[in-house]
């Protein structure tokens, strides 16, 4: 018996609903933000640095579970629009330190308005979903599920090293999630 004849019909349905919620946010929000085109992997990386000011591209690349060398395409494009800043560590000078610009702040900050703006339109229209509390209670279960996600795909790659999804992810760019 493989693990797929053990799973719960309930979290492979939880899976399919994530990931198509995600789909749809990022459609939806690409129509509807007035920004700069980005792909999965660039997103990726602009959020981690976001969330992680003066990080490395070794750290970016470990935290977000992208290829190094996607990692360093991203930053180079990212750079050139001027949405990242590299500079020097000033106490190690063999460091480079990674931190985004005010106008990448300002396009997370549309992204993630545009994303909570379509999550609470849909929200609201069906009130048997529920109220501010029920939403608390979802939010703190689905980011209790990414930590763990995290921490697990963390203590894989500490024991068993970085496996790409197919040979092709480290050709074209992008990360193997295909998610913003």
């Amino acid at each position: 018996m493989d693990a797929a004849d053990r799973t719960d019909p309930a979290f492979t349905a939880l899976a399919e609903v994530i990931i198509d919620i995600a789909r749809e946010i990022q459609l939806r929000a690409a129509e509807h933000t007035p920004v700069v085109p980005l792909t999965p992997t660039q997103g990726q990386v602009m959020r981690y640095v976001h969330r992680h000011p003066g990080c490395s591209a070794s750290d970016i690349a470990d935290g977000a579970g992208l290829q190094r060398t996607n990692v360093s395409t991203a930053l180079r494009e990212l750079r050139a629009r001027g949405y990242l800043t590299s500079l020097r560590d000033e106490q190690d000078g063999r460091a480079i330190r990674i931190s985004a610009t005010r106008l990448s702040d300002d396009t997370i900050s549309k992204l993630t308005d545009s994303w909570a703006g379509l999550l609470e339109s849909a929200w609201t229209v069906q009130p048997a979903v529920g109220d501010a509390s029920t939403l608390a209670v979802v939010a703190d279960a689905l980011e209790g599920l990414r930590d763990r996600l995290s921490a697990d795909r963390s203590a894989d790659r500490a024991t068993k090293g970085f496996l790409s999804a197919t040979p092709s992810d480290a050709d074209d760019g992008e990360d193997s999630s295909g998610q913003i």
